[in-house]
C-alpha cells in the first residue's frame, strides 16, 4: 500500500505544479490582455475562451494534492476537546464524507462531459471543443477519489490500530510539497 501511496502523492505533487504553472499562465495573459487593452486599444484575442477551458484543468490539478496533504477546511475543536479515539472517529467520518463528494463531483462530470461531447459546444472567439478539456478535469477529479480513498484507508488504520500511522504518511507528502 505504501508504493501505491508514494506514487498516488508524487503524481499529485506533479498536476499541482501543472496547475500552479496554468495558473501562472493564465495570469501572465490576463495581464497582457490588460495592457495591450490600454497601450495599443488591442486585445489579445480568445483570452475569454483560453481562460474559461483552462481553469477547470487548473483547479482540478490541485485537488488531488490538496486532499492527499488534508489541506481541506475542516474544524478541530470538538476531536480535540473530546480525546483521540473521537478525533480519529471523526477523521474517519469527515474522511469518508468527503470521498463520496469528490466521488459524485467526478461521476456528475463524467455525464456532463459526455454532454459537451453530443451538443458540440464550442469556445466564442477561438471556435475550440469544449468538452477534451473538462475531460482532463474529470480524469484529474477521478484520481482525487482515489487518493481521497487512500486517506480514507490511512484514517481507518489509524482509527483501528490506535495509533497515529496516518500522520506519517501525511508529514512525509507535506515535506515534499
Amino acid at each position: 500500500m505504501q508504493i501505491i501511496w508514494k506514487r498516488s502523492k508524487a503524481l499529485a505533487r506533479v498536476l499541482a505544479l501543472v496547475g500552479f504553472t496554468g495558473l501562472l499562465v493564465l495570469a501572465l495573459m490576463t495581464t497582457s490582455d490588460v495592457l495591450m487593452r490600454w497601450l495599443f486599444k488591442a486585445p489579445l484575442q480568445g483570452v475569454n475562451d483560453v481562460s474559461s477551458v483552462v481553469m477547470a484543468v487548473v483547479i482540478s490539478a490541485c485537488i488531488p494534492a490538496n486532499l492527499a496533504m488534508k489541506q481541506n477546511i475542516r474544524v478541530e475543536v470538538f476531536g480535540a476537546v473530546a480525546g483521540r479515539r473521537t478525533k480519529a472517529l471523526l477523521e474517519v467520518f469527515s474522511s469518508a464524507l468527503t470521498f463520496v463528494l469528490i466521488a459524485l463531483m467526478a461521476w456528475q462530470f463524467l455525464d456532463y462531459v459526455g454532454s459537451l461531447k453530443v451538443n458540440g459546444d464550442r469556445t466564442w472567439v477561438l471556435g475550440w471543443q469544449v468538452w477534451p478539456w473538462w475531460a482532463v478535469a474529470t480524469v484529474m477529479l477521478w484520481l482525487a477519489a482515489f487518493v481521497q480513498a487512500m486517506v480514507l484507508i490511512i484514517d481507518l488504520a489509524s482509527l483501528f490500530d490506535g495509533t497515529d500511522s496516518g500522520a506519517a504518511l501525511r508529514d512525509d507528502l507535506s515535506s515534499q510539497l
